[in-house]
């Protein structure tokens, strides 16, 4: 069995791509306001206070049983790893499965490292959204880093960890990888907009909690799923 040598410059430089991207689409949101802006329309759509911060919907619905939901996937797919050992109708997916555990968890992983070490407060820790800090910028945030742990948003990242889903179809030259991209994303955007109606994060966290996901997954398909391509 011939399986490809990784590519490592080309992954190197698509990992460097889409940190560009991200670098200066924060840029963009830096120089706009767009962060500020957005919450506060947010935040005074809902009469100058987080109403749906505790709300059934976003706090227990989505943030709660969001995460519950995202593990019994998580669980499903490593339940069919396992048995791909064993049956021959999963036998093929093998790879494919390993893949998606990997990549879902790493990705959820990187997203919650990102967290512990950015130091980045939520919008209601700000004094402009009801807290008691003076408003910064994320990039002004990085460079003080005396926040909590809001950046990446980890809740959005249960959902766009699923971005793997799009990879799998792909290295099964499947039509339905797109559905696997909507899904993830449809499903990020639900945790990441519940959440930031509950004044948990800005825009630009889910931003980089997608773009770190789509990185991982990238990382891992390039090493776990793209060497095995012309075996299959």
């Amino acid at each position: 069995m011939f399986i490809k040598p990784i590519d490592k410059k080309f992954l190197f430089l698509s990992v460097i791509k889409v940190l560009a991207v991200l670098v200066l689409i924060s840029l963009a949101i830096e120089i706009t306001s767009a962060d500020q802006a957005f919450a506060d329309l947010l935040y005074q759509w809902e009469g100058n206070e987080w109403q749906f911060k505790d709300g059934w919907v976003t706090a227990t619905l989505i943030h709660k049983g969001g995460k519950y939901f995202s593990i019994a996937l998580l669980l499903i797919v490593f339940a069919m790893l396992l048995i791909s050992y064993t049956s021959s109708i999963l036998a093929s997916w093998k790879h494919s499965l390993q893949y998606l555990f990997v990549a879902t968890v790493l990705g959820s992983l990187a997203v919650s490292i990102g967290k512990s070490i950015t130091n980045i407060s939520c919008p209601w820790d700000f004094s402009r959204y009801g807290g008691t800090l003076e408003y910064l910028s994320l990039i002004e945030q990085l460079w003080v880093r005396n926040g909590s742990q809001c950046f990446p948003a980890g809740h959005a990242s249960a959902g766009f960890a699923w971005v793997a889903l799009y990879f799998v179809g792909r290295y099964h030259k499947a039509t339905w990888r797109w559905w696997g991209l909507g899904f993830a994303l449809l499903l990020g955007s639900v945790f990441g907009i519940s959440q930031q109606l509950r004044g948990a994060h800005f825009f630009s966290h889910d931003l980089w909690s997608f773009g770190i996901c789509w990185m991982v997954s990238l990382i891992c398909y390039e090493v776990m799923l793209k060497p095995y391509e012309s075996t299959k």
